[in-house]
């Protein structure tokens, strides 16, 4: 007989980032039964907050929970500094370990991404860059740094190992449906990446197969950093009065924000094949019977896509207590 084999949840953001990946990982991570978090895809522009104030970029946001393996999936661009920073920081030595064929970030692709913080509002981390190298076949990979040795392992036979042996993985995917590089719909003002569950499971190393839930996580209205499209967005004056003046965790540039985009939220969760949602920033605009009121309106809207069960966690704050299991 066989051993029941453990499964994998992806976390995923719904619009254009910034909805709160890192504070729902690092609540999942400390209150759900996974042995491993691992990042997939992106690179250092894309921060996760956590708990209203750590920031990191490279390393998973489920760090806090000490019982948890930490892995950088090889679908991940990564610089060398700036990972042995985070992981020096948090204490994370013989914890947190890197897939050998993560691509390397060298200063010629900081250098060759300015061309792109022109003309898209790239963030400038020399990732762009970074990845056609590796397309190219020309870009170092993690195996070749030295400073990584003591970090590097094969993700994708650990993680595998883990849910064989029946314990469960969490995946924490990057930046937003919207920014996509292959959602037409939104290009050229994008990532230089795919950014959907399928490609974090890729980015990763493991199958369709040990998916259970997709988690797709949005704000309870828009943000956007740096140029493109967005449905409707309210003034500088609309955003002080409604008190949602945000800045974007590796740029410092002020998001752009509108009200909630009905439209791609119901593209992600039918792109991701989405099973829950995870709704933030609540507490910005709505209080108790206006949020009642939104929910039951999105799990209505939603209730005929396949698989998907509504919103089961919402955050009401910046720290980790401050997210909630909806019932309803």
């Amino acid at each position: 007989m066989k051993n029941k084999a453990g499964y994998v949840d992806v976390v995923v953001d719904g619009a254009f980032g910034d909805s709160g990946k890192g504070k729902s990982v690092a609540w999942l991570a400390k209150n759900k039964d996974y042995s491993a978090i691992v990042k997939a895809g992106g690179g250092p522009q894309a921060g996760h907050t956590i708990d209203g104030k750590i920031t990191v970029c490279q390393i998973p946001s489920g760090f806090g929970n000490p019982n948890v393996m930490l892995y950088i999936g090889r679908g991940t661009v990564i610089n060398p500094k700036i990972v042995l920073k985070e992981i020096k920081d948090h204490h994370l030595e013989g914890r947190c370990f890197i897939d050998a064929g993560c691509t390397i970030i060298e200063e010629e692709h900081l250098k060759a991404e300015s061309s792109l913080v022109k003309r898209i509002g790239s963030v400038g981390t020399g990732v762009g860059p970074a990845r056609v190298d590796r397309i190219m076949r020309t870009a170092r990979l993690a195996k070749d740094i030295p400073e990584l040795k003591q970090y590097i392992t094969d993700v994708s036979c650990s993680l595998n190992r883990l849910l064989l042996d029946g314990k469960n993985v969490l995946i924490e995917g990057v930046q937003g449906f919207g920014l996509s590089l292959m959602n037409h719909n939104y290009y050229p003002m994008v990532t230089s990446q795919d950014t959907t569950a399928s490609q974090f499971l890729s980015d990763s190393g493991i199958g369709p197969k040990y998916v259970r839930d997709v988690f797709v996580i949005t704000k309870a209205y828009t943000t956007r950093v740096g140029p493109g499209k967005l449905y409707s967005e309210w003034s500088h004056e609309e955003k002080v009065e409604k008190g949602v003046i945000e800045y974007g965790t590796i740029s410092g540039r002020e998001r752009r924000a509108g009200p909630f985009d009905w439209h791609i939220v119901e593209d992600a969760i039918i792109a991701n094949s989405g099973t829950k949602a995870i709704l933030t920033c609540v507490d910005r605009i709505y209080n108790e019977q206006e949020l009642d009121d939104f929910v039951t309106k999105f799990n209505n809207t939603f209730k005929d896509v396949p698989f998907f069960e509504g919103i089961t966690l919402i955050s009401c704050g910046p720290k980790i207590e401050e997210m909630y299991e909806w019932k309803a």
